[in-house]
């Protein structure tokens, strides 16, 4: 078998199941924060727990999919997630001391089963699709 083939056959698409069980890890375990809209909750009262997800967001006004991105933002937020909204034009410091070097760039930072309760892990994405569906699946 040639190395580039082994690669294509074998090593890509382990590389994905791992990948994928990881985020699968990653996202299992957190309680939603009480009244979200992206759960339905019958007749169930949660207690009221900090929300274990958070999402920066660094954005610019003339930037066309972080426009597109912001009405998404806004029902996360609604939902009770902590979202905050940077925009690099006002807050350069901000974006230059996370490495943000284009826009949209996102973070999202979810509970981590390494190192005990109470510990985060942060994922970096520049696409919303993923910001939404890492909440969502936090929250079913």
């Amino acid at each position: 078998m040639k190395p580039r083939s082994f690669l294509r056959s074998v090593v890509l698409p382990l590389v994905f199941i791992l990948t994928t069980l990881a985020l699968f890890v990653l996202i299992v375990g957190c309680e939603p924060p009480q009244g979200s809209t992206l759960v339905s909750t019958s007749a169930q009262t949660l207690a009221p727990k900090p929300p274990c997800v958070k999402v920066l967001a660094f954005t610019a006004t003339w930037c066309t999919p972080c426009r597109q991105a912001k009405p998404l933002l806004a029902q996360i937020k609604a939902a009770g997630v902590d979202v905050q909204i940077i925009d690099i034009d006002e807050q350069p410091k901000a974006a230059r001391d996370n490495g943000v070097t284009s826009v949209p760039t996102f973070f999202v930072r979810i509970p981590s089963d390494i190192g005990g309760p109470g510990s985060y892990r942060w994922l970096h994405t520049q696409d919303i699709s993923i910001v939404v569906s890492l909440v969502r699946a936090r929250y079913k």
